[in-house]
């Protein structure tokens, strides 16, 4: 082979398999033993139905049945009253274990709510939530991600104004948009993954625009300049939808896989001009993640920025996720600087608990879960290891520690290990390499 067309390969190589780009996303193919991150898990089930017995479950549907046909014979098909009785009913299908019956009568129950009190009443909210719980339980998660839009249309699609429970909504729409990309929904998760990164960019710039005029500034109000009531600058929205959109940069480096410039030909290698080889959202997502590492930095020095001095533990968590960020892309000196100015301040500020639980041990990285499937049952594990991890954050499992009833998969494992980045160990102020760390992993 020609030099050239052999420095083409491994460029090609290269580029394709990220060895210049950022770590391993810990938390995709293993998983320490006893991790979660709640802000990632699926919401909890808020129903409190039980299995119920064949007989008791077939007495309860019969008495709601008669109920609704009662209803329906003296109030009409479409009283708002039956919706209640559908809800009901659905519930009691879905405690004996019918779970297709249950989203019958929850989807005629959620059109009944529209006809009756309009498209975005909030009187479906309950229905709603169920209908997500029980898609969830069925494994239905292509109904799962249709509901999810109407959800987010019936909060107002991330729009202000917003209350507790539009917010809410708003950030477990992105929760979802999130796992639907770890689960695979998509052939090509393109599309999903450009539109997860807009949505919180557009989110970013709202929350901006709406801070501006709650500090003073000029707004029209039906024609004419009036002032804007003065109130102090909330943060905690910039940091719910900063810490979001970091996690969508985590993704966006993981899953873009840039395509390689060359194509081999019968003789060496060209450079393609086919424009049926050229795809947009690719496009756009490799220049965004040519940028990636300056955006991340961004990000959280722009939250750093409107974050009160006196918010001494949201600053310390910001300051975190932006160490955390530098050393996940290899910059172990900076990142180190970080770390160890981070654990200085904490200590002269009293929040030395804080410090001991970031700092005493190494910790993978990312520590926020966006590569975390939950539920998976597919696992092997947990798999104890001894580990020693290097001021850098690189770490060493030792091998002659592990059980021989896991001999076979132990080395995918370590393979996983030693591509992981890790937050490393301080004391006294000082970063300091870790020996013998004990730590038990599950291998998905």
């Amino acid at each position: 082979m020609k030099p050239l067309s052999s420095l083409l390969v491994l460029l090609s190589s290269l580029v394709t398999t990220g060895a210049f780009g950022a770590a391993a996303p810990y938390g995709k193919d293993f998983v320490e033993d006893g991790a979660r991150w709640q802000e990632e898990a699926p919401p909890s089930s808020r129903m409190s139905s039980q299995m119920l017995s064949t007989a008791a479950a077939a007495e309860l549907i019969r008495a709601l049945s008669e109920q609704l046909a009662e209803q329906e014979y003296e109030e009409g098909p479409y009283a708002m009253s039956l919706a209640e009785t559908l809800d009901d009913l659905g519930r009691a299908h879905e405690a004996a274990g019918n779970l297709s019956l249950a989203q019958q009568n929850r989807a005629r129950a959620l059109h009944l709510i529209r006809v009756n009190d309009g498209l975005y009443s909030e009187a479906q909210r309950p229905v709603l939530q169920a209908m997500l719980q029980s898609l969830r339980k069925a494994g239905d998660y292509e109904a799962l991600d249709q509901r999810y839009d109407y959800f987010f249309r019936l909060y107002g699609s991330g729009q202000p104004p917003w209350n507790e429970i539009r917010w809410d909504a708003t950030m477990e729409y992105l929760r979802w948009q999130r796992e639907a990309l770890r689960r695979g929904l998509d052939r090509d998760p393109m599309d999903r993954l450009l539109s997860l990164h807009r949505l919180h960019e557009d989110l970013l710039e709202q929350i901006s625009t709406d801070d501006e005029l709650e500090e003073g500034h000029l707004k029209v109000d039906g024609g004419s300049a009036v002032k804007a009531q003065s109130t102090p600058r909330d943060f905690r929205r910039l940091a719910d939808a900063s810490y979001s959109q970091l996690k969508t940069l985590y993704l966006i480096e993981d899953i873009v896989q840039p395509q390689p410039l060359y194509r081999e030909r019968v003789i060496g290698f060209s450079r393609s001009e086919d424009p049926r080889d050229f795809n947009l959202q690719q496009e756009r997502l490799e220049n965004l993640q040519r940028t990636l590492r300056g955006e991340g930095r961004r990000l959280l020095e722009n939250l750093l920025a409107v974050t009160p001095v006196h918010e001494r533990r949201a600053r310390a968590v910001a300051k975190l996720a932006l160490a955390d960020w530098t050393q996940w892309h290899g910059a172990y000196r900076e990142a180190g600087d970080l770390y160890e100015s981070l654990w200085q301040e904490l200590a002269s500020h009293g929040l030395e608990s804080l410090a001991k639980q970031w700092f005493s041990k190494p910790v993978p990285l990312p520590d926020n879960g966006v590569f975390w499937q939950s539920g998976l049952e597919e696992a092997e594990g947990p798999i104890p290891v001894r580990l020693s991890v290097s001021e850098s954050g690189r770490a060493t499992p030792d091998t002659a520690t592990v059980a021989p009833r896991w001999q076979r998969s132990v080395g995918r494992l370590l393979r996983q290990i030693a591509a992981t980045r890790y937050r490393p160990t301080i004391q006294d102020g000082r970063i300091v390499p870790a020996e013998g760390v004990s730590a038990s992993y599950w291998l998905y």
